[in-house]
């Protein structure tokens, strides 16, 4: 990088880091804890071992959310239009949030309020930190 970062991207390159870290942390224990139910069927998602399709479903999306993570380290490393990498961080979140809520009742019948909550909270915070690192100006 020859040129100086701004200081507003520089905060970009914080949070796209921080996020791409958290979600390549996060998708590798969801994965592995996905596998554990599937295969052994004990840990939060035991229940997979019966209903194998659900574990497909889940070892997707957790992958997907991986390559994610990885997008917004090389995002990080950007020189400019940082704002393009939070904007894609903002959008992973979308569908994942949005499962959460049409599929409430399915999540309550198999006991899964309390990830789902959980779920909810991580995508909201992270949605929330992308927006404001998108529409954060540091004046001059």
């Amino acid at each position: 990088m020859n040129s100086i970062i701004s200081p507003t991207d520089l905060f970009r390159r914080k949070i796209l880091r921080i996020h791409g870290s958290f979600l390549l942390v996060l998708t590798v224990a969801n994965t592995v804890i996905t596998m554990v139910g599937w295969a052994l069927g004990k840990g939060p998602f035991a229940l997979w071992q019966q209903e194998q399709f659900a574990a497909v479903g889940l070892f997707q999306a957790y992958l997907l959310m991986f390559v994610i993570g990885i997008a917004l380290w090389f995002g990080s490393m950007q020189e400019k239009d940082l704002w393009r990498y939070d904007l894609i961080g903002l959008m992973a979140h979308l569908p994942p949030l949005a499962v959460n809520f049409i599929f409430a009742n399915l999540f309550a019948a198999h006991n899964f309020q309390g990830i789902s909550m959980i779920s909810i909270t991580i995508h909201i915070i992270f949605i929330s930190l992308e927006l404001f690192a998108i529409m954060w100006r540091r004046s001059k």
